[in-house]
């Protein structure tokens, strides 16, 4: 990604300025260390159409643990995380209980973070596969749960897509579509996107079509709600020390993609200072007993001192305040 290259090119940087030292405790390179989750001192309030319900920092002294940039939610309700390094990370839902989050790397890959660069994870539901996208090699791959590659594929349309701003958010309706959006802007706030349709041939010929963003705000994930539409994460950078990361989500309607046309989308929340912010990368959905939907984010710490990993959980109803049916709603409570 490329504020996250600038952003650490400044680190550096800053490590070697005269009369700044930086000590840390040796490392921890195998799985074993333990990752700690902390719950945020949050109280439950209104962000947009969404309610903020709570978040943790996870922390880890193992320098395996961190970078994570992408999330989905297992049917048996549990998050798998992935990171930029190919690193997987399994936790239970923090909201429901705490075990231990463990670390582990998917198989295969090679020590070049070119075939290591893990933005995007996805599940399949009529096969259980799991899909992911690695940025810089632009290339999707079916994993079989929890870290064994199964299929690769370079789609030919993917080929021209920058190394550090390639396919950043990936989805995979249940219809069997599969959706790929790429973080690398084409104009005006647009970004390009296509459709697969995978069969046991392939991917295919994908349509392409491009997303509507927000100025300075690039995708970072995306993933359906249950109802088929799709939620989009934008991110941006305020560069400070230390920077900022504002993000927005933006819910769009797959049924308007069309070949070579822009998806519109509609903003529901802002989440910036003062809410826990920080670079969020990872998203992904889960359906709550009450019939809500709870949106995952996970945040990217760069590997750097100056960041932190968050993991938040945000609920929504799926109506606008200026909905029809929730206003007849109201009207007859």
């Amino acid at each position: 990604m490329r504020p996250k290259r600038l952003f650490l090119a400044g680190l550096i940087a800053l490590g070697l300025a005269p009369g700044i030292v930086v000590r840390a405790p040796p490392p921890v390179h195998d799985f074993t260390s333990p990752v700690k989750l902390r719950s945020l001192a949050l109280e439950r309030q209104q962000v947009g159409v969404l309610t903020l319900e709570a978040g943790w920092l996870l922390e880890s002294d193992n320098d395996l643990f961190g970078g994570w940039s992408a999330l989905v939610a297992m049917p048996d309700g549990s998050l798998f995380a992935g990171s930029d390094s190919g690193k997987i990370m399994m936790l239970e839902r923090p909201d429901r209980t705490q075990p231990a989050p463990k670390l582990d790397m998917i198989a295969g890959r090679g020590k070049d973070k070119r075939e290591r660069d893990l933005e995007a994870l996805s599940l399949d539901p009529s096969t259980g596969l799991l899909w992911g996208a690695f940025e810089q090699t632009n290339t999707l791959m079916r994993i079989r749960y929890p870290r064994t590659p199964v299929t690769s594929y370079q789609p030919s349309a993917m080929a021209d897509w920058p190394d550090n701003a390639g396919p950043e958010s990936l989805v995979q309706f249940d219809d069997g579509r599969l959706l790929v959006i790429a973080e690398d802007e084409i104009e005006d706030g647009r970004y390009r996107g296509l459709l697969f349709r995978p069969s046991p041939r392939g991917l295919g010929e994908p349509l392409a079509f491009s997303v509507e963003g927000r100025e300075d705000y690039r995708p970072s994930e995306a993933a359906a709600l249950p109802d088929g539409r799709l939620l989009i994460l934008l991110r941006t950078v305020d560069w400070g020390l230390p920077p900022r990361f504002p993000v927005l989500l933006v819910l769009a309607d797959p049924a308007q993609i069309t070949p070579d046309a822009i998806l519109p989308t509609r903003e529901l929340a802002r989440i910036a200072d003062p809410l826990p912010s920080d670079n969020f990368e990872g998203m992904t959905v889960t359906q709550e007993d009450d019939g809500r939907v709870a949106i995952w984010l996970i945040s990217d710490d760069n590997k750097s001192r100056y960041q932190r990993t968050l993991l938040l959980k945000l609920t929504w109803d799926g109506q606008f305040p200026s909905d029809p049916d929730r206003t007849r709603q109201k009207a007859r409570r």
